[in-house]
């Protein structure tokens, strides 16, 4: 979000200022084998040449693959950009923003009434707080961001609990996400840019660190700490814009898992995501 997403504005005009809608399709692959298609609307306004207030409205997800299919609302992105130092040269960024969640992650059951799995539900259930700083320039950005979770999720995933289902084997799959304290974790996006008149390319080096590891509730209600959920996942993206004029563009992204950690409670795992978008800039 903000001064962390990839492929940045940047403009050697320094007064300049922007504001732009962004809608998006995603289609997302697990190891599970799970497809998630997301549709969403990315709004930015430019309060000043200097602040930036960005806001993702809730996105439209349908989720499918080996469990019942889900779909439904997910959350909502606010983040505000201040620009700190800014030359012809080099731009320097910080940003605050947040997560809220729309509605419980435990609202999406089977038939039967059992919890989906964290990846099944539509929202990610937890309030967050993201903190951010980006060093930008006309071939490259480094941005460095940390996000904490600040409640609970309530979400009562445990596969053990479909062993008496047809769907016994594939839950396994999963881990278990009841009463889910999700870890710090530490974002590093590494990119390099390629710009021309209408044509812009970049490849990226995209490293989420889990800084503390994940809890949840086991069988006897009491919070333990789960094994493998500390560490780093890293990811591959390129990507590239095609500007029709100063108003109309079209961008497609596309990012590969090369590393992950083994356990992830919060199913933030998928293999590779691809992303379509068409923003109008005003």
């Amino acid at each position: 979000m903000g001064g962390m997403r990839p492929d940045q504005i940047f403009s050697r005009k320094l007064k300049l200022k922007i504001n732009a809608l962004e809608v998006t399709q995603h289609l997302g692959h697990t190891r599970q084998g799970d497809y998630i298609h997301s549709t969403f609307l990315d709004v930015t306004l430019g309060l000043s040449h200097k602040t930036i207030v960005h806001v993702r409205l809730p996105s439209y997800s349908v989720i499918e693959g080996n469990m019942p299919t889900t779909r439904g609302f997910g959350d909502t992105f606010i983040s505000v950009t201040q620009n700190l130092v800014a030359n012809h040269d080099y731009q320097i960024n910080a940003t605050l923003g947040t997560r809220i969640y729309n509605r419980w992650a435990n609202e999406k059951k089977s038939s039967d009434g059992l919890s989906m799995p964290l990846l099944q539900q539509a929202t990610y259930g937890s309030d967050d707080i993201i903190l951010g700083l980006s060093f930008a320039t006309p071939r490259a950005l480094l941005a460095i961001g940390y996000q904490r979770a600040l409640n609970k999720i309530q979400n009562q995933f445990r596969p053990e609990e479909w062993e008496v289902t047809s769907y016994e084997d594939v839950a396994k799959g999963y881990a278990t996400s009841a009463g889910l304290e999700r870890g710090d974790d530490l974002m590093v996006r590494l990119e390099r840019n390629f710009r021309y008149s209408r044509w812009s390319f970049y490849m990226a080096s995209l490293n989420l660190i889990r800084l503390t590891k994940d809890k949840t509730l086991n069988s006897e209600g009491k919070r333990i700490s789960l094994a493998n959920t500390q560490g780093l996942a890293s990811n591959i993206i390129l990507g590239t814009r095609y500007r029709f004029d100063v108003h109309h563009s079209l961008k497609f992204l596309w990012s590969y898992n090369i590393l992950r950690r083994e356990v992830n409670p919060d199913g933030l795992d998928r293999d590779h995501v691809a992303q379509l978008s068409y923003e109008y800039r005003f």
